[in-house]
């Protein structure tokens, strides 16, 4: 009898839990849920040109332009056959004055100039890329190198960075706005500032760009050159001049950091095109690159 009883109980108390459960019943303790943290917003966009164009890639000894005098030239070679999208072969009409890790512009069908570094040179008339082509390329397209001398762009690879930095932006034609550039020769060039004006018919782009400045100068002259205008958007690239200055690290976040925060006082939103890649070509300038290298760093730091 007392076994009976005892057996009782047992059903009635699962049974219990059991309706407690289909009835939504809770259990005694709570579970405190985990706080979530705010989202935090960058403090402006990054065009990562440096490691995600560039490669780290500075121009090559032997290329056009890194010998003396040091006149921005532009080798042209054709395309002769089709590459699909997703390839790292292009076939092309001669490769003998190219190098492997040299930076190469292409122009794919969608209309983009693209960025490529050569892996390796198969044959007079074949290179493989280290990264697949974005876009397919047909035969009679150009290649050209990126380089123009061992400080700057030529033509094509201002008019890939310009590309780059619209997608990194997520811009299309319908982006509008003032759009200012404030920066160095990189800027002042031209060719960044007509590719954008392409690109974007939209928009109003304006070039401050001026050769041999500084993070500092552009510090000095911001109230002048950007302020008047009201823009909208002020893109910042700058570093070639600065390494070469022996400007240091934290001179040049110092900065940057102004210059956002002159940017945002004035309502506009800030865009960073990061250093370029520092001269490595001769002994004396291995510093360079590694500088250069900092200063990205440094970008990064002052995301948020």
């Amino acid at each position: 009898m007392q076994q009976f009883s005892q057996a009782l109980k047992i059903v009635i108390v699962t049974a219990t839990c059991v309706l407690l459960i289909a009835c939504g019943g809770k259990k005694s303790s709570s579970v405190t849920p985990t706080p979530q943290e705010p989202t935090k917003i960058p403090r402006f966009s990054h065009v990562k040109m440096h490691y995600d164009l560039l490669n780290n890639q500075a121009m090559i000894f032997g290329e056009l332009g890194s010998l003396p005098p040091y006149t921005s030239l532009t080798r042209h070679i054709t395309t002769t056959s089709h590459s699909p999208k997703g390839s790292t072969t292009l076939h092309i009409q001669d490769s003998s004055a190219l190098f492997v890790k040299q930076l190469i512009v292409y122009l794919s069908n969608d209309g983009i100039y693209h960025v490529g570094q050569i892996k390796t040179l198969n044959s007079l008339t074949e290179i493989t890329l280290f990264k697949p082509i974005k876009a397919p390329i047909s035969a009679g397209n150009n290649v050209w190198d990126f380089y123009g001398n061992a400080s700057h762009a030529n033509s094509f690879g201002f008019k890939a960075i310009a590309d780059f930095a619209i997608k990194s932006l997520d811009f299309g034609s319908t982006t509008q706005g003032i759009h200012l550039l404030f920066g160095d020769s990189w800027f002042e060039d031209g060719n960044i500032h007509n590719r954008l004006i392409e690109k974007l018919p939209e928009a109003t782009i304006i070039n401050r760009g001026i050769g041999g400045n500084t993070t500092q100068d552009l510090v000095n002259r911001f109230d002048t050159d950007v302020t008047p205008y009201a823009p909208d958007y002020v893109w910042i690239l700058s570093g070639t001049n600065d390494y070469w200055g022996g400007i240091s690290t934290t001179q040049y976040k110092e900065n940057l950091n102004t210059l956002i925060n002159k940017s945002k006082a004035i309502g506009a939103e800030v865009i960073i095109i990061d250093s370029s890649v520092g001269e490595s070509i001769g002994a004396t300038n291995i510093e360079n690159q590694f500088q250069s290298e900092q200063y990205v760093k440094a970008v990064n730091e002052l995301k948020l």
